[in-house]
């Protein structure tokens, strides 16, 4: 018998980050990855994902941006920055409103 796996969508415009992302994590979770935002929105519309994880330093729109926009089409998902800079002001600041769920450095 199949278990079922919790899905979650990683966001990041470096490809090779979300390969081993998915590489990673694909055993324990059903990975959704996508190269942008706007193709992270559209996956958020087509499936049912419970986790969602985003780089903030992203070429179109931040990782917060990012967030603000799914937050009121899916309320109820978990939301994790990941980042490898120290943009700790914006950081903290989308923590404390309630839109970000964890802080992880890469």
């Amino acid at each position: 018998m199949e278990t079922v796996k919790f899905p979650l969508l990683y966001v990041d415009d470096e490809e090779h980050n979300l390969t081993s992302f998915a590489a990673t994590f694909r055993k324990e979770y059903k990975v959704f990855t996508a190269l942008s935002g706007e193709e992270g929105i559209e996956l958020m519309r087509t499936n049912e994902i419970n986790l969602v994880i985003t780089d903030q330093r992203m070429p179109e729109m931040t990782g917060i941006e990012f967030l603000e926009k799914i937050t009121p089409e899916f309320p109820d998902s978990i939301q994790m920055i990941l980042t490898g800079f120290s943009d700790i002001g914006v950081i903290v600041d989308a923590i404390n409103s309630g839109r970000v769920f964890r802080y992880i450095t890469k």
